[in-house]
């Protein structure tokens, strides 16, 4: 599936007023998320009949997926007046669940734009970096909204955490935004690696 979406930017101005804009088409997100769910089903049937325990990869495995991702989404970047577009790669070309954002179908695109207008601003203003705020295709970060343990984002229920990534001098980082409900601002609540506390 191949998505397109609208990030702030550095070079379009986005820290004078442009806001974010992401157009994602919510119906092939939710159908394409149903039709993993399936295939995830049929393939633990499969791996339980031959007695086998399904591998969620290694590190270095999930780490190789997502810069293979991430160069594609790379080479799908063009500009359009103030907004940086983006040609998301097809998800089903990746294993371990790397780039499956069917967790944005949570949010609408209202929602969506302030939250990474809140990344944004916190990643310049907080951070002091020129990074861009993307969205997080890493399967060990969007696990959160399936986990019990939310870690660092405890307290919080999945519709009121928004995760992004961004790229910090080569090193790909993590940052989790929460809200207090539908309607309240996002803030800034963590940045790093992981959400899981020690």
């Amino acid at each position: 599936m191949a998505l397109v979406t609208g990030c702030g930017s550095g070079d379009n101005k986005a820290d004078e007023g442009s806001n974010s804009i992401i157009s994602i088409d919510m119906e092939d997100a939710e159908l394409n998320a149903g039709e993993q769910e399936n295939q995830v089903n049929v393939e633990d049937e499969q791996t339980e009949a031959n007695g086998q325990s399904q591998s969620a990869g290694t590190t270095d495995d999930i780490e190789k997926e997502l810069a293979a991702f991430r160069a594609e989404r790379e080479k799908g970047i063009s500009s359009v007046g103030n907004y940086t577009m983006v040609q998301f790669p097809n998800e089903e070309n990746y294993d371990y669940g790397v780039g499956d954002i069917s967790y944005l179908t949570r949010f609408d695109s209202r929602e969506l734009n302030e939250a990474f207008k809140a990344a944004s601003a916190y990643l310049k203003d907080t951070l002091n970096l020129e990074s861009d705020a993307w969205i997080c295709v890493d399967p060990r970060m969007t696990a959160i909204y399936e986990d019990e343990d939310k870690g660092v984002a405890n307290g919080y229920d999945a519709d009121n955490i928004f995760l992004c990534e961004y790229n910090d001098n080569g090193n790909w980082q993590y940052l989790i935004l929460v809200r207090e409900g539908k309607g309240s601002d996002w803030e800034a609540l963590y940045h790093g690696s992981s959400y899981k506390t020690e």
